[in-house]
């Protein structure tokens, strides 16, 4: 009852697509999610995220799944057909990198056993964010398909499909995210340049990614000390500004598509970089401890890449948090170097 598929979609990554006959599923939204035939769990296909002494994500021993302490005290909702689940912890909940990188792309290994027009019903993260609904419409996804995991947190399905991890491929997720595979790149370049049809091209060509929230700078865990002395430097550099939370999905993606220059705070945002075009400027102002997330996804796309590392002035913050103060000088050389 337990078809466990291995697909390869790049060369020298296997991926193991679970297909279970009467799979149950019980998942806390954040950090587990149990994957059950009968009463027994199966381990491979299941998760129970966890934190090191370091601070970075791991899939930690099955024994420590949140099922064995608390069991599954929800509502079992039984499900006729096929469901392919598409959960990944709690970031796909409302994280829009991980909504394009963790959860989409199980899409595309899903579609390696079966198409997914014959798939039934769809268990996602979260539905409540305007972006996941407008890239599930763009994705020709009907609605009455689409299930989320607030409402359906223990199901029983005919079928259940349920996938590894796109990009966790070694146990350490903040390792793994600084190395994005390319088909998830070429995948959703594919999905959504293709079917947004004709791109429009007026569209300004030099962009910094203003955060909606940067007069709040006590209340946020990342922001720029100086941002106003940053971005009156860049209206000289005839820089529009862009506050992408405010925009949809395919706005977004104009915007990237056309631009020639491309600078901001580290942050989700930096995910539409798969959407540039090749040569594409892109500077990131980023902590010490942030990663080089942003930076190898920009050369994977072929992009021309620097950064500017500041020390966070709130040390308390860990890895991509903390206040940073950008010098004016450093930027005026990075932008003449680039």
């Amino acid at each position: 009852r337990i078809e466990v598929n291995i697909v390869n979609i790049e060369k020298d990554l296997n991926y193991r697509v679970f297909n279970i006959t009467d799979g149950r599923l019980y998942t806390d939204r954040i950090h587990d999610t149990a994957v059950m035939l009968d009463n027994k769990i199966v381990e491979e296909s299941s998760f129970q995220l966890r934190y090191n002494l370091n601070g970075t994500i791991y899939n930690s021993n099955i024994k420590n799944n949140i099922v064995f302490k608390k069991g599954t005290p929800r509502k079992l909702r039984k499900i006729k057909g096929t469901v392919l689940s598409l959960l990944t912890g709690g970031g796909g909940n409302s994280n829009y990198w991980h909504w394009l990188y963790d959860v989409l792309p199980r899409l595309r290994l899903c579609e390696e056993i079966k198409k997914l027009k014959d798939v039934d019903y769809f268990l996602f993260p979260s539905l409540e964010k305007k972006f996941q609904v407008e890239t599930l419409k763009i994705l020709n996804i009907e609605e009455k398909k689409l299930l989320p995991s607030k409402k359906f947190r223990h199901i029983l399905a005919s079928e259940l499909i349920v996938t590894d991890h796109p990009y966790n491929l070694t146990n350490n997720f903040h390792n793994d995210s600084q190395n994005i595979p390319i088909w998830i790149i070429k995948w959703l370049r594919e999905q959504f340049l293709k079917n947004l049809n004709k791109l429009k091209t007026n569209y300004p060509k030099k962009i910094y990614l203003e955060r909606a929230d940067s007069k709040l700078i006590k209340a946020q865990e990342r922001s720029m000390i100086n941002e106003d002395e940053v971005k009156k430097f860049l209206i000289n550099k005839n820089f529009a500004f862009v506050k992408l939370n405010e925009l949809p999905f395919a706005e977004q993606i104009n915007h990237f598509y056309n631009a020639n220059y491309v600078i901001g705070l580290h942050g989700a945002g930096f995910a539409n970089l798969s959407f540039c075009r090749e040569r594409t400027k892109v500077i990131e102002f980023r902590t010490e401890t942030t990663g080089s997330v942003i930076e190898n996804l920009a050369k994977k796309n072929n992009l021309e890449f620097d950064s500017i590392i500041c020390t966070a002035k709130a040390p308390e913050y860990a890895k991509q948090s903390g206040h940073i103060k950008i010098p004016l000088d450093l930027l005026e050389q990075k932008m003449s170097e680039i």
